[in-house]
């Protein structure tokens, strides 16, 4: 198993200025009221922030971070990081407004009374992605603004010893309760947690202060010293300004990377630069200072959810990551594209071993996919893990895609790449059997897209045609990567079964689909 460094760290300086980010209709959603569920706050419907290494659901308590999971096999999930900034302010507000600026990726909270007005900021930052920022400008006349604080020094997922306090910060350490898979992980997940002491007094402003500006800044890394560096720098009092406007710098440079532009319809401009942002927000930075870090994948549900069982897939990687949101991703921002392949190449191993244990060759990537690349899939469907295979072609289609809009033959060389579209390759090679009546290759018991058509169909479409193009996308690069590509394959790739409706003119989905249902 990895090890695992977690640090968590928090303070609240004063800050100078506040540099302001811009915005227009098509990148701002707002409201005057949060969404409810009876009389508590509706997650579901809240914004996330978050950088592709940590990422919350604004006023949430736990923090999620990439690669940490709990949990033995088919229970992990995400692991729950106890959040020091979901602290609420207890004023009367006459107004208030809720904003979430995608362009700039902050999410903002505006109250205001008689007496004060209080502006808060989220941003999980682009510049150094184990920093997790809020900051707080109080505009008034004298006063102190109660606050109501949730502090918490427990986690379900982690066994956390007694916190260790000083004025500057509260420390708990910690490691997770399970792990994943005993042959490819050997212990638990070490995780370390420091933040601020919460201003459980509220938030002054002398009597001669207008205005009063806070920075509360979280830090959180698998390595305690790039976490403290990371810490020491947001806590800086010179670096509280450039901190902001590096992230917006950094989130203008994305933009400005590619993006996708509408005319005369604001309401799809809206919807597409909204996508954008939260698919962006679970990957990793195009540009940072961190040290680079291996990515685990990018769930359903984003990196902000999957802490309980059913619940975004419990934030594993499976097909929607390769064939849904791939595709846009690898047109605008390659680099990030090959960021996906990555986390496949990475736990190769553990597809090699899953090959294995079915009885076939090469590598067999799993259906959901958490820290160590063991399939995790849910008990509650098996059917998935055992048949569903197709995720080992979608993830060699992806492949093809990268080679086809890059041409990036240093990945195919020097980064696996080659390796991963022959591994794939092979999988499928040894999938096949041979029907000697209708001298065509078959690949029996799999389940495809249609999971309506449980437990498992003989020959469906989708995987056939997936596999085909696998081995037909090897010998391709095969000329760069100077692997011999077997006769027996080609064959394979030119000669699998495809279920055909003669009178329809139809493919079937699967051998022995109905059309007229």
């Amino acid at each position: 198993m990895l090890f695992f460094l977690l640090v968590i760290s928090s303070i609240f300086i004063l800050v100078r200025t506040v540099p302001i980010e811009q915005s227009n209709s098509t990148t701002t959603f707002s409201t005057d009221k949060l969404p409810t569920n009876g009389s508590s706050l509706d997650f579901r419907l809240l914004p996330y922030i978050g950088n592709g290494h940590i990422a919350t659901v604004v006023y949430s308590d736990v923090i999620y971070m990439n690669g940490l999971y709990n949990g033995e096999n088919g229970t992990s999930h995400r692991a729950h990081i106890p959040s020091a900034l979901n602290w609420e302010f207890k004023i009367n507000s006459s107004s208030s407004l809720y904003t979430l600026n995608v362009s700039s990726g902050i999410f903002i909270e505006i109250l205001e009374n008689d007496e004060v007005r209080i502006e808060r900021r989220f941003f999980a930052s682009q510049e150094y992605t184990e920093l997790l920022l809020a900051h707080y400008v109080t505009i008034g006349q004298k006063i102190i603004v109660p606050i109501e604080v949730h502090e918490q020094t427990t986690s379900i997922d982690i066994d956390f010893a007694n916190a260790t306090r000083s004025s500057q910060y509260v420390l708990l350490s910690g490691k997770t309760r399970e792990i994943e898979n005993s042959q490819f992980q050997v212990e638990p997940l070490p995780v370390f947690v420091y933040f601020t002491p919460l201003p459980i007094q509220g938030l002054e402003l002398d009597q001669e202060e207008t205005n009063r500006t806070y920075l509360f800044v979280t830090s959180i890394d698998e390595n305690q010293t790039i976490a403290k560096q990371s810490f020491d720098y947001a806590t800086s009092e010179q670096q509280p300004d450039a901190i902001l406007s590096s992230h917006i710098s950094r989130w203008n440079d994305v933009w400005s990377n590619g993006h996708i532009d509408i005319e005369g319809n604001d309401e799809l401009q809206r919807q597409i630069n909204s996508a954008f942002y939260y698919i962006l927000s679970s990957l990793p930075p195009l540009s940072t200072k961190s040290k680079p870090k291996q990515f685990y994948g990018l769930g359903p549900g984003s990196l902000a959810w999957g802490g309980q069982l059913g619940e975004a897939y419990s934030g594993h990687a499976f097909w929607d990551m390769e064939i849904w949101m791939y595709p846009s991703v690898l047109l605008f921002y390659p680099t990030l594209a090959k960021e996906i392949l990555s986390c496949r190449i990475a736990l190769h191993d553990a597809a090699a071993y899953n090959a294995r244990l079915f009885g076939y060759e090469g590598w067999r990537f799993p259906w959901e996919s958490a820290r160590t690349g063991v399939d995790v899939t849910n008990d509650c469907c098996p059917f998935g893990r055992f048949y569903e295979m197709h995720i080992t072609g979608d993830i060699s289609f992806a492949a093809g895609q990268y080679i086809a809009a890059t041409g990036n033959r240093d990945w195919l060389l020097n980064e696996f790449g080659g390796e991963l579209i022959y591994e794939t390759a092979r999988f499928w090679a040894s999938r096949v059997i041979y029907n000697n009546q209708t001298k065509q290759y078959e690949i029996l018991n799999v389940l495809s897209p249609d999971e309506d058509a449980q437990p498992f169909k003989n020959n469906t479409v989708y995987t056939n045609a997936l596999a085909s193009l696998s081995i037909q996308l090897a010998n391709n690069v095969s000329c760069i990567t100077n692997k011999t590509i077997p006769q027996k394959w080609l064959n394979i790739a030119s000669n699998l079964y495809f279920p055909f409706d003669n009178s329809t003119q139809d493919y079937l989905e699967y051998e022995g689909f109905n059309l007229s249902q």
